[in-house]
């Protein structure tokens, strides 16, 4: 998938379906590894192994999450982020989306069935036409989710409207890397954008699509050494996967902020 351009609304609607149907077939899979749906998390000084209560504690510092803001996570998946962060910080408001109704009925029953049932709400919608009002947003945050847009223009647009002035976008995903790629990995890159159903844009495209956007103070950084993937195949038999020798990716983190109008 290419991001230079937006794309026409016949694939976009296409893409949107596979991946509904992507979420509603692995779904369960993930969740054999947690409610926190990634496929990388953070390292830590205190424990290198794959830890998802570790990696969401970093997550919190790393967005910047504060007591007190509102804040919406585009592509929550079942939403153990969106419950782990306000069960860590006090008076967090936070709203997910994701486009699985499937997802949605399992995290509004793991909301449901939490403390902090008054703070998090889930929400099924397409992440490009968002239900909120302008300007309701302090941060928005994209985990491991923004890849799945194939019209980075629309998307960025829509969320400087929700997001209040002065507020956030922070991205944490895989990037397809930069520079020309030989033909095994471009073979292989495309092979992993038909499996997982996503765009996997290279950072720059990111950054690019941001600041045409209007968004300013940007932090893009490469942190691959601060990131360890979890076991696949041989720990719960994900359908769809496959080892990839050459794959062409990278993990980034992108922090962008949008200005005064």
């Amino acid at each position: 998938m290419n991001h230079d351009t937006e794309k026409k609304p016949v694939d976009v609607l296409r893409q949107r379906d596979d991946v509904i149907r992507y979420w509603e077939e692995l779904t369960d899979y993930y969740l054999e590894f947690g409610t926190t749906i990634q496929a990388g998390v953070f390292r830590t000084p205190d424990f290198d192994g794959y830890s998802l209560e570790a990696s969401n504690h970093a997550f919190l510092s790393r967005a910047g999450l504060q007591s007190g803001e509102v804040v919406l996570d585009a592509g929550c998946g079942v939403g153990g982020p969106c419950l782990y962060a306000a069960t860590h910080i006090p008076d967090l408001e936070i709203h997910g989306i994701t486009i699985s109704p499937y997802q949605a009925k399992i995290a509004q029953r793991l909301i449901d069935n939490s403390p902090v049932s008054d703070r998090v709400h889930v929400h099924i919608g397409d992440y490009h036409e968002l239900p909120f009002p302008d300007g309701m947003f302090d941060r928005v945050l994209f985990l491991e989710s923004a890849g799945y847009s194939l019209q980075f223009k629309l998307l960025f647009s829509e969320i400087a409207r929700v997001l209040r002035v002065g507020g956030s976008i922070y991205i944490k995903d895989v990037f397809c890397r930069e520079g020309e790629l030989s033909a095994v990995e471009a073979e292989e890159m495309a092979e992993f954008r038909r499996i997982t159903v996503c765009g996997i844009p290279t950072m720059t495209q990111v950054v690019s699509a941001l600041k045409a956007s209007g968004f300013s103070s940007l932090w893009a950084l490469n942190i691959t050494p601060l990131v360890i993937t979890k076991p696949r195949e041989a720990e719960f038999g994900l359908p769809r996967f496959r080892t990839f020798s050459n794959l062409p990716v990278v993990w980034g983190e992108i922090i962008a902020r949008r200005p005064p109008v």
